[in-house]
């Protein structure tokens, strides 16, 4: 039987009149695409399971979206208000009765983990006493880019490096090596990304340096030999060196695309020299038909008159 609205306001405002114990934290939390996740606060006391709980709330606070609420109330049961696929779960059998739901055996599931869950989840409990918060940022997991290679100082030391570059969240780099502890790590981030570079100094030469790197995005470690890195000087030599192989064919081709066309050009001014000109003999019949007749008169004119 559920109780009257106004007799919950009345416990949940003695509740907060009482001498309260709170934790506010935030912990930043990454999740695979795909995954199934569940979200837990359980870093609370061990006298809060005796407590007796009101309320556990979900806040939902997604990039773009309006703020939704997953959770339980003592007197009026599940809430949900996202309505997209978020669910508040138990862990075990024990937990299954949900008047007697305490934080750590419930947790919010979130099924087939994407982008638009990334968002803010602010986690509220109320018992008879205080109040427990905390938050979580829920992002998207990316894998770095990762490469490792030897450096010569000016001492003729070794140096080994091993980069993990733009990863989110920062993966773990460490030295299969004797010389492990001696490591320098740095890490930056930029973008929302995060890069980790760990340089191994290497007295006894590269023997046996192996580089470890570990990440939430990949299931197994991952482990780079370091090797030496062509200097820039050979790099430019060798692409010169490209670059000229490449232009030998080019300018054979180049020459012998110019030959083709002079000789086209010469056979189209050979043809246009050796073909007649017709109208230029036209005009030579026109004058001789116009010349005959005169010619013939003066001829008859002159036998007329010698007679």
């Amino acid at each position: 039987m559920k109780e009257p609205i106004g007799v919950s306001a009345v416990i949940l405002l003695l509740s907060l009149l009482c001498q309260a114990w709170s934790q506010d934290s935030v912990t930043h939390l990454y999740f695979n695409v795909g995954s199934d996740v569940m979200l837990n606060c359980s870093n609370i006391l061990k006298d809060l399971m005796s407590k007796e709980i009101l309320y556990v709330i979900w806040r939902v606070d997604l990039v773009g979206n309006k703020e939704c609420r997953v959770g339980w109330q003592k007197f009026t049961g599940l809430l949900d208000t996202c309505t997209d696929g978020k669910s508040l779960h138990s862990i075990s059998e024990s937990c299954s009765d949900l008047h007697s739901i305490s934080e750590s055996c419930s947790y919010l599931h979130i099924p087939n983990f994407s982008e638009r869950d990334v968002g803010i989840y602010m986690y509220e409990m109320a018992f008879i006493g205080g109040t427990h918060t905390c938050k979580v940022s829920a992002s998207i997991t990316v894998p770095p880019s990762i490469s490792s290679w030897l450096e010569l100082r000016d001492n003729n030391s070794m140096v080994a490096v091993c980069a993990a570059e733009g990863g989110k969240p920062a993966a773990n780099v460490t030295w299969r090596h004797a010389e492990n502890e001696s490591a320098v790590v740095t890490q930056w981030h930029s973008g929302g990304l995060f890069s980790v570079e760990s340089r191994l100094k290497l007295p006894e030469g590269p023997k046996n340096a192996t580089c470890i790197i570990r990440h939430p995005y990949w299931e197994a470690e991952k482990t780079l030999v370091p090797s030496h890195r062509k200097r820039l000087l050979e790099i430019v030599v060798c692409l010169l060196i490209v670059v000229s192989i490449l232009m030998v064919p080019a300018a054979l081709l180049f020459f012998m695309y110019k030959k083709q066309i002079m000789l086209r050009n010469c056979l189209i001014t050979d043809r246009s020299a050796t073909k007649p000109e017709p109208i230029t003999h036209k005009a030579e019949i026109e004058e001789t038909e116009e010349v005959e007749p005169y010619a013939s008169y003066f001829q008859r004119v002159n036998s007329i008159y010698n007679l």
